[in-house]
């Protein structure tokens, strides 16, 4: 068994949703405190930012993923989705606040050391971060439980990565993921969940970019210890993450099938008997020897005279040639079972 902070992670555990705000707070400080309050709302275990630090991490070669006429090149960007280290504090106070916990993922060493200084309990690291070595040599260092996209990854180079969280004990979570924005749901790769737990004997989750939260429920079905989707509002066209994002609404509805898929799966049932509750069920549905019209006493039991009716407490359709050929002894009527206390036996 693991643990990432307070949660831990076990085959009998509730899948963790991780919550990715991503950059749909548009660099409001306030905007990012009224985005914080929706999520806590949902049932999320985790709301997850990005930390980015504009000058460590990008250049004016860098080009946008998603056009945006509103900045001169991505670095310009990037400065504007900047929160300083007190406004991280405060976010993170803001996340425990509201009983949700804070995660970021850092995008550079001082972005690292930043996360470090705020004591998070863990790390998130992206897709394209996979292949930052130094950073995550840093990260590895803290000796803090990691999760990791692997959406733009082979298997070759997810096995070097393995490798080096094994060698130096680390608590690590494989995400499948694919890098679209939106994914189309057969790009999604559930499959691969499979594929990791078999090769790599660890734990696995997914990393959603779909826009949907069936991806999510399937992995979760799937026996993932970890979902992550964007959240954000899907109407605002400044975030550049719209199209790969659900709602509020959705997570929420996301929350709640993984709790109640968490209910069926730990607690199995038994198939080589009934319970009580459903042995009273079935004499309910069930049906038993009834006659089909009024037959006087002394009558012999012919088998066009009987037919089957609810409730199943009388005498079962299997043992109807147990009854054929005997004597009634007493008057019977068609709306009431015929019971073996009417019958000469």
């Amino acid at each position: 068994m693991k643990k990432i902070g307070k949660f831990k992670i076990s085959e009998k555990s509730k899948t963790l949703v991780i919550a990715e705000v991503g950059q749909s707070h548009l660099g409001s400080f306030s905007k990012v405190n009224s985005i914080i309050k929706k999520i806590s709302k949902t049932g999320a275990d985790f709301i997850k930012f990005q930390t980015h630090i504009a000058s460590e991490e990008s250049t004016k070669d860098e080009p946008f993923r998603v056009k945006n006429r509103q900045f001169k090149n991505r670095i310009d960007y990037w400065r504007k989705m900047e929160f300083t280290y007190k406004q991280w504090k405060k976010i993170k106070k803001n996340c425990e606040k509201n009983n949700i916990c804070f995660l970021s993922s850092p995008f550079s060493i001082k972005a690292v050391n930043l996360l470090n200084k705020l004591n998070v309990i863990g790390w998130k690291i992206g897709s394209g971060e996979f292949f930052s070595t130094s950073m995550i040599d840093k990260i590895i260092k803290t000796k803090k439980p990691i999760i990791i996209s692997t959406g733009l990854s082979k298997i070759s180079e997810i096995k070097k990565i393995v490798k080096k969280f094994k060698k130096n004990n680390c608590n690590f979570i494989l995400l499948q993921c694919t890098s679209l924005y939106p994914s189309k749901l057969k790009d999604i790769g559930i499959n691969i969940l499979d594929q990791f737990k078999k090769e790599f004997k660890c734990e696995v989750g997914l990393s959603d970019h779909s826009g949907s939260i069936y991806p999510s429920i399937f992995a979760i079905c799937k026996g993932a210890s970890v979902v992550e989707v964007h959240v954000g509002d899907v109407n605002d066209k400044n975030n550049p993450d719209s199209t790969s994002s659900i709602s509020f609404n959705d997570l929420k509805e996301l929350c709640r099938a993984r709790d109640e898929i968490n209910i069926m799966k730990n607690n199995d049932q038994n198939k080589l008997k009934l319970s009580k509750r459903l042995f009273r069920i079935k004499k309910i549905f069930t049906k038993s020897c009834a006659v089909n019209k009024f037959m006087k006493k002394n009558r012999i039991i012919k088998k066009e005279d009987i037919i089957f009716k609810k409730p199943g407490i009388g005498i079962p359709e299997n043992n109807l040639n147990y009854i054929i050929g005997k004597k009634l002894i007493k008057d019977v009527y068609p709306n009431r079972i015929l019971k073996l206390k009417d019958i000469k036996l």
